[in-house]
């Protein structure tokens, strides 16, 4: 009995150990020509049968800076908030609080006084080309008085007269005359007042403009010389009467006009007479 149980526990034992040996030599084998196989290989070394390890230096890519569809977005970096003050103005920059120096203002103002002034001697140059600057006064109504055409000065001056007064063909002193003489009063009556509006503007009792009314040169001419106003006055209100009204002037009314006019030009050539 128990020479039969050890024969069966030897006869286990064989079976257990026999695939361990086994499986041992196969391993043995898959060694041996694993060996054989990379024998001449220069990365086997046959004295220590081992691989010879090979050392890499790593390689750090800059993927911060490097444009690659490879490799994953990195995340952008944050700069740093700086804070904002707000800037104040502390008074030093210029004058008043603003941006202005003495230098400035004194400059802009220079130029603006500069301008100002060619505007006045250009203002003042026109003016005085519309005044007769003849040296004897007497010639200045003499003139008028005597031609029996206007010159060209007179023809420029003509042009500043009202409309209806407008003859710059003849001289409108010599035609009221002639006008007067054949006892066609309503056409005297408007070269007269054309004539004394241009003799008080060569003295410069008043200024000619076509933008006036008679009731402006009554004014300009009453502020010189109340006294040349009154025979002004006396011929606007005939001229208005005739010319807008249709009342016909009558012999007598007009040669009170012509001898108010021949009284105003002989004190206009004496005044004038006295201020030379």
């Amino acid at each position: 009995m128990n020479a039969r149980l050890f024969l069966m526990l030897l006869g286990i034992m064989a079976l257990v150990f026999k695939p361990c040996s086994m499986n041992t030599l196969f391993a043995d084998q898959a060694i041996a020509s694993t060996e054989n196989a990379v024998a001449d290989s220069i990365w086997f070394d046959s004295d220590k049968q081992s691989l010879i390890p090979v050392d890499v230096d790593p390689e750090l890519d800059d993927s911060v800076n490097r444009d690659s569809r490879w490799l994953p977005k990195p995340e952008k970096v944050a700069k740093p908030k700086t804070p904002t003050t707000p800037t104040t103005n502390t008074g030093n920059g210029g004058l008043f609080g603003t941006g202005w120096t003495l230098a400035n203002v004194l400059g802009w103002g220079l130029l603006a006084t500069l301008f100002a002034l060619a505007i006045a001697i250009i203002l003042f140059a026109m003016n005085k080309a519309e005044i007769d600057l003849t040296a004897n006064p007497s010639t200045r109504c003499g003139s008028v008085a005597n031609n029996n055409t206007p010159d060209e000065q007179m023809i420029q001056r003509m042009k500043h007269l009202p409309a209806e007064l407008r003859r710059t063909d003849v001289n409108l002193r010599t035609e009221a005359e002639r006008l007067m003489n054949e006892n066609l009063f309503d056409q005297a009556i408007i070269l007269l007042f054309g004539h004394q509006l241009l003799l008080l503007d060569r003295v410069g009792m008043l200024r000619l403009n076509r933008g006036k009314t008679n009731r402006k040169y009554l004014r300009e001419t009453r502020e010189i010389n109340p006294k040349t106003s009154t025979a002004l006055q006396e011929t606007v209100d005939a001229f208005e009467r005739s010319y807008f009204g249709r009342h016909e002037i009558t012999a007598s009314e007009f040669a009170e006009l012509w001898k108010s006019n021949r009284d105003l030009e002989s004190s206009i050539q004496v005044d004038q007479g006295a201020v030379a």
